[in-house]
């Protein structure tokens, strides 16, 4: 009879190679016309100068640099190893504490989405692709990363996250080299799809782009620990000077808000009008002035919380914490956002405290 989520065993978590943490990559290209490859800093990646064209570092060619290009970090990856690929700490994130179960079932909903769209038949095959889909396996960054795209583009933002840390089993069959998701089946392998191997690497181009990440079968797995995200409550109290620096700038917006005429424009009306129908507030456009002075506020907020992470990931959580503003009941003031963003932050730059309380999780054998 299969176990339903993670049976909790006595045995320690195995001792597992922990490789260094840090959200401060740069990313390297590859070049269309040659085999060379071109590295970018994080800076570059973000500014995307010259619309994201960069000259290749070996023939001069153009390239239009981005996913489709991406190419591994360090092409002596160890993992590119299959002992150590093995022995090492591999991560996933997910909203299930009890991550992986026997089944991945189709949410209700999306099975009946899909039956108004496409014959039984049609979805009874999209069921089976997903719930015979491959487990997913990464990097550290590449789980909370992966977190994060959730949050921003699967209305994930006021789900509970889990960060599950995975040890593989001894003697895994794992195809040979890895495979680039841009070209090959990897990202939505399923289980079946492995064929005859337990696992196989693939270039991650999404999060954590240009590093390794596996698609394996639940079997591969021996053992899990979890902890739920955030680990640690940052408090934010009156007496913050971030919190009062934060204030001092709204009072700068109201007041430019004060100055603004009280009649709405077309399309100021047309905005208020969909608001109505949407049941929702309205709330005008801020002008050039008021965005800037958001846009300050962000980078206070992100200045205090994320030292040491690239602005590329920087976008990311910021979006991904405007999410979770956006699925909160009720408004959400300044200290309670601080608050928020400052103890997911930690997730991110005191990675060594996550570990430490992974540590005294009880682990789950499979």
């Amino acid at each position: 009879m299969g176990h339903v989520g993670v049976e909790i065993g006595v045995r320690a978590m195995p001792d597992l190679v922990e490789r260094r943490v840090g959200f401060e990559y740069g990313y390297n290209m590859t070049c269309p016309d040659c085999p060379g490859i071109t590295t970018l800093t994080s800076a570059e990646y973000y500014r995307e100068c010259n619309d994201a064209h960069v000259k290749c570092a070996h023939c001069m060619g153009d390239i239009h640099f981005g996913p489709a290009v991406m190419t591994l970090r360090d092409a002596d990856d160890p993992v590119l190893d299959d002992h150590t690929a093995c022995t090492v700490a591999w991560y996933h994130t997910s909203t299930k504490p009890g991550w992986p179960g026997d089944v991945n079932p189709m949410p209700p909903s999306a099975v009946k989405i899909l039956a108004g769209m496409i014959p039984p038949h049609a979805v009874r095959r999209a069921r089976h692709r997903h719930e015979t889909q491959a487990l997913h396996l990464g990097t550290y960054e590449t789980a909370v990363e992966s977190m994060l795209r959730r949050m921003r583009d699967q209305d994930g933002g006021g789900e509970q996250f889990y960060l599950h840390r995975v040890a593989l089993r001894d003697g895994l069959i794992i195809e040979q080299g890895w495979r680039d998701e841009n070209s090959a089946e990897a990202a939505q392998i399923t289980q079946p799809d492995l064929g005859d191997v337990d696992a196989i690497r693939y270039l991650n181009v999404h999060e954590s782009p240009g590093s390794i990440s596996l698609a394996v079968r639940r079997e591969a797995i021996a053992s899990v620990q979890r902890v739920p995200l955030p680990v640690y409550t940052v408090e934010v109290t009156a007496t913050s000077p971030l919190l009062r620096e934060v204030a001092h700038i709204r009072a700068q917006i109201d007041q430019i808000e004060a100055t603004r005429p009280a009649d709405l424009d077309t399309i100021e009306r047309i905005q208020q009008g969909m608001a109505r129908q949407r049941g929702v507030p309205f709330a005008r456009t801020p002008t050039p002035a008021q965005s800037a002075l958001l846009d300050r506020i962000c980078q206070l907020i992100a200045d205090e919380y994320l030292p040491c992470v690239s602005q590329p990931v920087r976008a990311k959580f910021a979006d991904a914490l405007r999410a979770w503003e956006s699925a909160q009941l009720a408004p959400v003031d300044d200290g309670s956002y601080i608050s928020r963003f400052g103890s997911m932050a930690r997730t991110l730059t005191q990675p060594d405290e996550i570990l430490r309380i992974l540590n005294n999780q009880a682990t789950g054998e499979l």
